[in-house]
Formats: structure tokens, sequence, C-alpha cells
């Protein structure tokens, strides 16, 4: 396991000024810097689900309990993009998980589903299925990438909560693994995503116990509309879920005031 100086919320300052323009360019590869970079190495030593993940905590392997938050990409992003985001969110008890997504990309980034418009799957601005939907088999086989990685950390680690954090792309796929239901997610993390049409049954089904959404997306968001982004707050509201809305002035990006916003989400104070 990746092992990293302790640093918890309080240690924004330097990395907030990084962290945007790191996650807000979806669409453009970064090269990794070599910090970042062994991390993924020394995460991708095993397989979870089938995916190469990079750790970040300070808790021991064999230590169980605590939390577990698993941080998923943006397409075309490489595949330790958001391990930043997981530093900059870490502290005592807390794993976090950052898989790279399985397919790639043209300019070494990854994808969880390509982008090729006879095939990406449509967003969602209902929650009726549209007549004869199938399901797409690229978001089918992330979903269930997703879910054995989660069922890995539940059996190893046995973590009291399990968080997802994703942004654009991973923003939704965090929401459709989480309304799967199985294994269970407390918590969502949501940045600049939408809901899917594949999401919709469901978000439709019966669900013993609701995670809790947090959805933030900027209003002027030239990648993934602003509008279908509110859209999916409010289908899940409809159907009795609990979303904290955090809409932004800004575009395709994860700001920076928005991180403290996330390290009460996930972490509340008693």
């Amino acid at each position: 396991m990746t092992q990293l100086d302790d640093a918890g919320p309080r240690s924004f300052s330097r990395r907030n000024a990084l962290l945007t323009p790191l996650a807000a360019a979806p669409l453009g590869c970064r090269r990794s810097s070599p910090r970042i970079a062994a991390a993924a190495d020394a995460g991708a030593a095993r397989s979870w689900g089938g995916l190469q993940v990079a750790r970040v905590s300070s808790m021991s392997e064999d230590e169980r309990g605590g939390s577990a938050v698993v941080v998923l990409h943006g397409w075309g992003a490489p595949g330790d993009d958001l391990v930043p985001l997981a530093e900059a969110l870490k502290r005592p008890g807390v794993r976090f998980f950052v898989p790279a997504a399985p397919l790639p990309e043209v300019g070494g980034g990854r994808a969880w589903w390509h982008l090729d418009p006879n095939t990406r799957p449509p967003h969602a601005s209902t929650d009726q299925l549209v007549p004869d939907f199938l399901p797409n088999p690229a978001v089918v086989a992330a979903r269930t990438a997703v879910q054995a990685l989660i069922a890995t950390v539940v059996d190893r680690y046995a973590p009291a909560t399990v968080a997802l954090l994703g942004f654009s792309q991973g923003a939704m796929l965090s929401i459709d693994v989480a309304l799967a239901g199985s294994p269970g997610v407390d918590l969502v993390v949501a940045m600049s995503g939408v809901l899917l049409m594949d999401s919709v049954s469901a978000l439709t089904a019966p669900h013993p116990t609701k995670p809790r959404f947090l959805l933030s997306h900027g209003r002027q968001d030239p990648v993934v509309p602003f509008s279908i982004g509110s859209r999916a707050k409010e289908l899940l509201e409809k159907h009795g879920f609990v979303v904290t809305w955090r809409p932004f002035d800004g575009g395709h990006e994860i700001p920076s005031p928005l991180l403290a916003e996330v390290d009460r989400f996930l972490f509340p104070q008693p």
C-alpha cells in the first residue's frame, strides 16, 4: 500500500491551487508526476475487480474498519489523475482507492466507456426508459468492475462506511454503482456528472437503504451541460434520495472551495 505523509483536510491551501487544473481537463491527458506515477505503480501490484488501483492511506494492511472511498476519474484522464484529490482529503482511519478505467484512449488516457456517438450511453432526462432500451455493454462492464472492487474492499477491510467520489464520467459511474446497491454504498460525491439512462431502472427500484449524494456542477460547463446535471439532482430527489446540491459559477472542473464541502460530507464531525 502506498504510505504517504499524514496530512488531513487542514492541508488544503497548497494542493487547492493544483486540484482545479488537474481535474478540470478530462479531454486532455496530463503527464503524471514521478510521485503520482509511483503511487499508481504501487497500487497496481494487485488487481481489484480486474482494475489497477492506486491506494492512498496511512492505515496498515492488517487494520480493519474505518472508512473506504473509491475515487473514479473522468474520460481521457490518466488512471492516477485523482490521486492528488485523495491526498488532499487524506486523514487517519480512511483508505482511498483510485482505480484506472479499463479502456485506453488516444494520447495515453483511460475511459470507463468510449465516446463514440454510435455507442456512447445516453443521458437520462426522465425516469422512464425509452422504448426498446438495451443496457450499454461498456457501462455494465464498468459497473461490474467497480462493484467487484468495492466487494474486495469490504471483504478485506470491513470499513464502517463506503463512499464513491467521481468526476465527469467517473461521477456518472459513481451514481450508477450507488443506485445498483450491491455492494451497498453509503455516500456519493458526483462532480460534473449526469444520470445515465442505464441507471434509470436502478433509480426506480426499491432501495431498503438509500445512499446520500453530494452533487456539484458548473453553470458554464462546456462539456457536460449544467441543465442535465441539475436534472440528475431532481430525479434523485423525486425518488427519495437525499441530495446536497452545489452549483457554482465555472466550467468543467473541481473548484477549490468545493473541497471543504466534500470533506465535511464524507467525514462529518460528531
